[in-house]
C-alpha cells in the first residue's frame, strides 16, 4: 500500500531521533519509552512514510519493503532502492510498533537481551498480532541459548556431516545444495536447491554461507523457524481437469472463476498467501500448501499485486501453467 508522503519528519530530525541514539548510550527501555510513546502519535499517521536519515545529513522518504544485515530495500516515488546500513543514522517508520521492533533489533545487536526484550514486548503492546515481533522474541531466546554453549569451529561441517546439510552461495543466498535423504534436513522439509530466506524473520540474504550456516546451527533439541524459498509449477487446466475441479468457490483461486488452481488466496500483512489448497488439486499436486507465500507469479513479484489482480493473474494462466515462487516457514528442530 501506497502511503503518502510529508514533508514534516525531515523539519525535526533533532527531536525524532534524540530517544533513540540515547539508545546507543546504554538507556534501558524504562528509561525512554515513555518519551518515543509520545512523539510516536503525532508521526504515525497514515499521512507519513518511512524515513531514512542518513550519515550524509540528507534523508529518504518510502516504504522500507524488505530488511537485510547490510542493508535494507526501500520503496520510493522513483521504485525501489538499495540503502546500505552503512550509509544510514536512523530509520524512522510510519509504524509505531516497527519503531519499538527496529530499537530491539539494535539492543540485540549490541548484546542487550534485556533491552531488546523490553522493546520487542512494548512491540507487541502496541500490536498483539505483530508477528515480527514475536519472531524476535524468539530469537532472543535462540541467540541466548546458543550464547551458553560452545560453538563449533566450523558449523558449516556440522550441517553437513550431522544435519544432512550442504550449503552453498548462490547469487548472494545460501542454498541448500545437497539434501541427504532421512536426514535431520530432509525430516525438517528442506528440499534440494531451497534458498534460506531467514531464521525467525531475520535474514540471511547477502551473508556469507559460513555466516549463515552459523545462524542455523544451535543446541540440539532447540527449534527454530527457517523460511526457504522454492519455486513450484502450477501445469496448464485440461478440459478434464477444469470439469473435475469446477464447482464450489472453497476450492478455486478466486470466487466465482473455475476451480483450476484448485486453492484459495488471501492478502496478509505478510504478502500474498494460501489459504485452503483443494486434496489432490493441480495446486496440492504441485506441492503447495496452505500458509506458502507466493511472491511471484509467472515472473511478476506479487509486492504490490492486490489480491484481485493476483487472482486474475492465475486464472488468465490457467491455459498455459504458470510458475510460481513461494515462501514456507518451517519449524526445525535440532538435532
Amino acid at each position: 500500500m501506497q502511503r503518502v508522503r510529508n514533508s514534516f519528519l525531515p523539519a525535526v530530525p533533532g527531536l525524532i531521533l534524540a530517544p533513540f541514539r540515547s539508545v546507543r548510550r546504554g538507556q534501558t527501555p524504562l528509561g525512554f519509552a515513555l518519551s518515543v510513546s509520545l512523539l510516536f502519535p503525532a508521526l504515525c499517521s497514515p499521512a507519513y512514510a518511512d524515513v531514512v536519515y542518513l550519515r550524509s545529513g540528507g534523508s529518504l522518504k518510502g516504504l522500507v519493503v524488505e530488511e537485510h544485515g547490510d542493508r535494507i530495500i526501500l520503496n520510493t516515488e522513483g521504485g525501489e532502492q538499495p540503502v546500505f546500513r552503512r550509509d544510514i543514522d536512523e530509520v524512522f517508520y510510519d509504524d509505531p510498533e516497527r519503531n519499538y521492533l527496529y530499537l530491539g533489533s539494535q539492543a540485540l545487536e549490541a548484546g542487550d537481551f534485556a533491552a531488546a526484550r523490553g522493546f520487542f514486548e512494548k512491540a507487541l503492546q502496541i500490536n498483539a498480532r505483530f508477528e515480527e515481533a514475536e519472531d524476535a522474541i524468539h530469537r532472543l531466546e535462540d541467540l541466548k541459548g546458543k550464547a551458553a554453549v560452545k560453538r563449533p569451529a566450523a558449523p558449516i561441517e556440522v550441517l553437513e556431516k550431522g544435519w544432512g546439510l550442504r550449503m552453498e552461495s548462490v547469487s548472494d543466498r545460501a542454498v541448500a545444495r545437497v539434501v541427504r535423504e532421512g536426514s535431520w534436513a530432509a525430516r525438517s522439509g528442506i528440499a534440494p536447491g531451497d534458498r534460506l530466506v531467514s531464521l525467525w524473520g531475520w535474514s540471511l540474504a547477502y551473508l556469507p554461507v559460513e555466516e549463515a550456516a552459523g545462524a542455523l546451527w544451535g543446541p540440539a533439541g532447540t527449534s527454530v523457524k527457517l523460511t526457504v524459498e522454492r519455486e513450484a509449477e502450477l501445469p496448464p487446466a485440461t478440459s478434464s481437469g477444469r470439469s473435475h475441479e469446477t464447482g464450489g468457490s472453497s476450492g478455486s483461486a478466486s470466487s466465482g472463476r473455475n476451480h483450476w488452481p484448485g486453492m484459495t488466496l488471501e492478502m496478509e500483512r505478510l504478502g500474498l498467501t494460501v489459504g485452503r489448497v483443494e486434496p489432490n488439486g493441480v495446486a496440492a499436486r504441485a506441492g503447495l500448501l496452505p500458509r506458502d507465500r507466493i511472491v511471484a507469479i509467472g515472473g511478476q513479484p506479487t509486492r504490490y499485486l492486490p489480491l484481485t489482480r493476483a487472482e486474475g493473474a492465475l486464472y488468465q494462466a490457467q491455459g498455459k501453467g504458470v510458475h510460481l515462487v513461494i515462501h514456507r516457514d518451517l519449524m526445525v528442530r535440532r538435532e
